[in-house]
Order: structure tokens, then sequence, then C-alpha cells
């Protein structure tokens, strides 16, 4: 009897044993299964078990979200959740609402007399079993959490150094990673990091929240305006058909008449973490790594001058180093965080974006700034795309399990890479083709990766980001632009064009969209923006190697 009550009491655990029979992955069973017991050991009784009843009820919630994601929720999830109307959520769960609510309240239901059924007639735990789990776990959870610690110790002390700090911030905190995969406790520290990851943004937030640019718009014209900043994810150069890649992976885009293509575009930097604010901001190249720039961004010198502002992503809004992007968002008018997984599941694809951009350039406003920050080509690549434009083959697509470090598995992983700049083309052709119907509208779209990647390439046997290599660094951009914008700067394209092929870096997006808008900034020269005739500049990286003048080391290209 009392095993069986406590069988019944592992209905806590069905998120796990759903994910264990999709995913097959044992070990996260067998944890949570482990977690469970000691927690019972602890407590020895079932009558304190009402206690979990939050946890109890929100199991059919977890369980509808990971029947379509396969993964547990996160901090990222549940913040979308706090910032989901009630109209979207309908729109989320379908005419089948009904359904599910009837269910739920059966499922209350049934807790409910669980809960008084155990409180009554407790089932205790006297057998001696008991304090062997309570020693054994006991044990484990503290070498765990020493061991743990001394990994974060090692790390802060690699994080020191400069270069290396990205790579390290975009990796999952090795603390507690594990249990945060399981259910309930993993919701439990998830709500823990979201709370903290608030608290970050707030603070960042907060502490330029005085800072003015004083930006003004000097126009002689009326027309409506809309400027776009596209934010790329991990889209290297040279794999774009753009660049001169063999293959005709940007096919729609290549087909585009007022694209200029920016062949000669470098990221400052090798990870997102420190490449989004020089593409937001006014940061020098050499102040890359520092994170307290006393500056606000792109998005309120627009919102300075008068446009609405919009923030739309498919990105993570938080992680162990994300606010240095968040912060940044929280600048907007409207802030969208659109997908609902994280970067190592299947979630939802970049074209979640297209009804959300055409809704928003067709709202009233007479003048918008939008700045669209995509999944682009972030690793898992097969994630990216959907199964249309699984072109590229075979493909990860093909494999159960494989390896982005492992070369050999080098051919899967650029055939991937590849349909992933295939779908990215598709969705920024769409953005294009949504502004040519606004035949009224002065647009201005400029696109850029937030860094690069490298492939295996040659014979180095090296891929993923955060490497110094020259892949890491040269990156896919471009700018679009309306006919009507055309016609009313016709001089400023002129000059664009002429400016195609320049050796240019991020520090030319910030004021190559304000003078494309025509904003004007008090003391503040557009001397590297494209559309100008700006002098050459040294390219630094890493925060102080000029990329042109930097030799290279062994068959990965490594800067010296």
């Amino acid at each position: 009897m009392f095993f069986l009550g406590l069988i019944f009491m592992w209905l806590l655990l069905l998120p796990d044993f759903y994910l264990y029979f999709k995913l097959r992955d044992l070990y996260y069973l067998v944890l949570s299964f482990f977690l469970f017991i000691y927690l019972f050991s602890i407590i020895k009784s079932s009558k304190y078990i009402f206690l979990l009843s939050p946890f109890f009820i929100a199991v059919p919630f977890y369980l509808y979200y990971i029947s379509i994601y396969h993964t547990h929720i996160n901090e990222q999830i549940l913040s979308i959740i706090l910032e989901t109307d009630y109209q979207e959520a309908i729109d989320f769960i379908g005419y089948k609402i009904f359904i599910y609510l009837f269910f739920l309240l059966i499922w209350c239901l049934g807790c409910i007399h669980f809960f008084y059924k155990h409180y009554k007639s407790p089932l205790i735990w006297n057998h001696r079993s008991r304090l062997w789990v309570l020693v054994a776990g006991t044990l484990y959870f503290t070498l765990t959490y020493i061991v743990n610690l001394n990994l974060e110790t090692q790390a802060e002390r690699i994080i020191s150094a400069p270069q290396k700090n990205d790579f390290l911030a975009e990796e999952e905190n090795i603390y507690l990673k594990d249990l945060k995969k399981t259910y309930p406790l993993g919701l439990v520290i998830s709500i823990s990091d979201l709370i903290k990851e608030q608290k970050k943004i707030v603070f960042a937030f907060s502490k330029n929240k005085d800072f003015k640019f004083n930006a003004t718009q000097n126009l002689n014209t009326t027309e409506k305006q809309i400027y776009i900043l596209v934010i790329g994810e991990t889209s290297r150069r040279y794999n774009w058909q753009l660049n001169g890649y063999p293959r005709k992976n940007n096919p729609l885009l290549n087909q585009q008449k007022n694209l200029v293509n920016l062949d000669n575009m470098l990221s400052i930097s090798n990870a997102t973490r420190s490449s989004i604010p020089m593409i937001l901001t006014r940061k020098s190249a050499d102040q890359v790594y520092n994170y307290n720039f006393p500056e606000k961004s792109i998005i309120s010198a627009f919102k300075e001058a008068n446009f609405q502002t919009y923030w739309v992503s498919t990105q993570q809004k938080f992680g162990n180093f994300d606010t240095s992007t968040s912060v940044y968002a929280k600048e907007a008018d409207q802030v969208i965080f659109l997908n609902k997984a994280n970067y190592t599941d299947a979630g939802d694809y970049d074209d979640i974006i297209i009804p959300i951009f055409k809704k928003i350039i067709n709202q009233k406003e007479d003048k918008k700034f939008i700045v669209i920050h995509t999944l682009g080509s972030h690793y898992n690549y097969k994630h990216r795309y959907p199964d249309k434009f699984n072109i590229y083959t075979p493909s990860l697509n093909n494999l159960d399990k494989y390896s982005l470090q492992n070369k050999e598995y080098k051919q899967y992983l650029v055939n991937s890479y590849d349909n992933s700049i295939l779908f990215t083309d598709y969705v920024l052709n769409e953005l294009i083709k949504a502004l040519e119907k606004k035949n009224e509208v002065e647009s201005f779209l400029l696109y850029s990766s937030d860094h690069g990647e490298d492939l295996f390439d040659g014979e180095c046997g090296k891929s993923g980001h955060g490497l110094e290599t020259k892949n890491n660094f040269e990156i896919a951009s471009f700018i679009w632009y309306s006919n009507i914008f055309a016609a009313n700067h016709s001089r400023k394209v002129e000059t664009l064009i002429k400016n195609k092929g320049r050796r240019v870096n991020q520090t030319a997006i910030f004021p190559t969209l304000i003078d494309a808008a025509n904003i004007n900034i008090p003391n503040y020269m557009f001397n590297r923006s494209i559309l100008s005739n700006f002098k050459d500049y040294p390219r630094l990286v890493l925060g102080g190697k000029d990329f042109d003048l930097a030799q290279y080391d062994g068959i990965c290209k490594e800067i010296k």
C-alpha cells in the first residue's frame, strides 16, 4: 500500500517521464526520481505533500509546453509567459482551449482529493532505507556543490581575460544545469533565475536612464518612414551567395534591385554578448569589453527624434550574460520576444517574425524604427530551418547524434549551416517584400550579423564561434532601400554604392542609420557612415588588434 501511494505521488514526475520517452535520455529521469525520493526522505510523511500543490497543478501546463517543444521550461519561457496577454495565450493554444480547461479542472479536482486523503491518512517512511537515501543524497548534493563552486572559480579566472570572456559567457552555466532540467526543482531554479535576470536588467537600465542624445530629425519632407536594423546571428560572410559562395543560398536577395551588399563588413567581437552593444551604440572598438558604457543605444536616438520604436526578437531574453543585449531592448516602446525555446532546442523559426513585422509596419504611426534580432544560424543549425529548406544534404537532419566539435561531421554541419542561410534569405526577402508594398513609405533596412563562425575550414580542426580566427570576424551584411528613399536621397545612395566594397566594421552601423534618417545629434560627426565619404580607419578586433594589419597563426588563421 505504501509503494502504491508513492507511485501515485510520482505523477509529479510526469513531465520527466514524457521527456524520457521523447528523447530517451535516462539520466534526467533518474535524477528527477532520485530528487523526489530524497525529498520524501526528508519530510518522511506524505501528510505535507499538499505543500507541493502548485507544482502538481502546473503539470498540465508543463506537459502542454514540452509536448510542442520537447524541452523543459526555463527563465526565457517564464519571461515570455509573464509578458503574454490573454489574446496571445488564446492564439497560442487555439480553439481547443475549452477542452484543455476541462481536463485541467478534472486534474485539479483529483489533486485536491489526493491531498485530502494523504493529509488524513499519510504514508510514513519508517524503514531504514530512508536513512540510506538521506545520507546518500546529502553527500551527493554537498559534493556536487563543492565541485561546481571550484569550476566556477576556475571559469572566473579565465573570464578575466577579455578575449575569452564571451566564449564562456555563451555557454550554459555549469552550476545547477543538470538540476535545471528536472521537474519540479528545475522550475524553482528557473523562477529564481528569472528574478535575478529581471533585477540585473532593471539595474543596468537605470544606470543610463537619464542619458539624452538630444536628437532631432532634419527633414524637408512629410513622407512616412520606416527604418529597420536586422541583427543576424552567426552568419559568416564566406557562406553567402551574395559574396561569391558557389551554392545558391541567397536566390531571393540576389534578385533584389535596391540591395547593396557590404562585402567587407567586419565584426569587432567573436561573440554575441559584446558584438550587440557595438552594433547598437557609439562605443568605440577599443571599448568592446567595457560593459559600463554610459550611453543609451540607437533605439533611444530614434525615439528622441519622434520615431515609434520596436524590438522584435527570436533570441533569448535572458541568459547568464545576456543583460548586455536585453538592457538595450528595454529602451524600445514595444519589446516582443517570440521564441519559446532556448538555443539548444528546436523552437520557433525566424519566420515567426514575418507576421509581427507586417502588423507593425501597417500600424498608424508615421515614423517607425524597428530592431529585429534573429536566431539566424546559431548552433544547432538544423533547428534554424523547416524541413522544406533542408536542400543541401546529407545534413544534421539525417543524424540522431553528432557534435559541433567533431570533424567527422563536417559535411553534415556545413550542409545544415548552408540550409540555415537559405532560410535566412527567405525571411529577409519576406521583410523586404512587405516594405516594397508600402509604396508611400521611405524605407531603409540594414542587415548585419553579430559575428561569424568556423566550420572546419580547410585543414583547420576548429568549429563554432568565440575563436580568434578570420571567419569569426568576417560577417555578412547588406543595405536595402526603397524607391522613395532613393529618390529623396540620391546622393547618399550613390555614395553607398561607391562604398560597398570598402573596409568597414560594426562601428559604422550607428552613424549609417542616423545619417540615413537625417537625424541630428549635437557634436556628433558621421565620420563612419557608409552613406558618406568617410576616411579609412583601423578596424580593431578583440579590444585592440588591427584586423587588416594582423598576422595569422596556423591553418585556422588565428589572429596574432
